[in-house]
């Protein structure tokens, strides 16, 4: 059986955020940082866990091209 949370969404400065609760956060191994990846279709979020922070940071930046 799921186990459902109600969560409410809260602003932040132009945009609203959703807090996850703690044992969400800790069932999945997630920390401050981590990349979360939301994928969005038929009226339903999906997240999923990307890439961690020591691996964001590596990452090379990507440069504009130039017209």
């Amino acid at each position: 059986m799921p186990v459902i949370f109600r969560v409410l969404l809260g602003k932040t400065g132009n945009s609203l955020r959703v807090t996850l609760p703690r044992p969400v956060v800790e069932g999945f191994q997630w920390k401050e940082g981590d990349e979360i990846v939301l994928y969005v279709s038929e009226g339903k979020i999906t997240l999923e866990k990307g890439r961690g922070a020591g691996e964001l940071k590596k990452e090379p930046k990507a440069r504009a091209k130039k017209t």
